[in-house]
């Protein structure tokens, strides 16, 4: 126990943040029998502020485990280009879009970990981007348009 507080000491000391996951639940199994199977999270993906704001889009999938006692994590990311902040806009056509509610649906409904400030930031962080991403694709650069 002492150990873990140190780490969790650690984690907090360096302004780290888990990214939280999709997939299965758990990373690691004892590959014992059923009766005597235990199951943890034990792999993580930290990052800090910087790397949320360089890589806001960054996802976590838990793999099935194939040959070892612990499962493979899938990274995914995309770089936001440093010419100009992007601040987030919401745009009320978007609400007319009948897929609409169902990409907001499938984006906050996604498992995160964490405590519930963490989990509401970043599914606050992964919607914006979902939902920007989502305008360009559907609309066009709708600002570039009127500009």
């Amino acid at each position: 126990m002492k150990k873990s507080l140190e780490f969790i000491a650690v984690i907090e000391a360096c302004g780290l943040i888990d990214l939280g996951f999709g997939g299965q639940k758990f990373t690691w199994s004892n590959k014992r029998g059923i009766h005597h199977r235990i199951w943890k999270r034990l792999d993580r993906a930290l990052v800090n502020d910087v790397w949320l704001e360089k890589m806001p889009q960054t996802t976590i999938t838990h793999l099935p485990s194939i040959g070892s006692d612990h499962c493979l994590l899938l990274m995914e990311m995309n770089a936001v280009e440093e010419d100009n902040i992007k601040y987030f806009k919401f745009l009320n056509c978007w609400t007319d879009q009948p897929n609409f509610l169902d990409i907001v649906k499938a984006c906050w409904e996604r498992n995160m970990e964490g405590n519930n400030v963490l989990k509401f930031y970043q599914k606050l962080k992964r919607l914006s981007n979902t939902l920007s991403f989502w305008s360009r694709k559907e609309f066009g650069d709708i600002f570039s348009k009127v500009k």
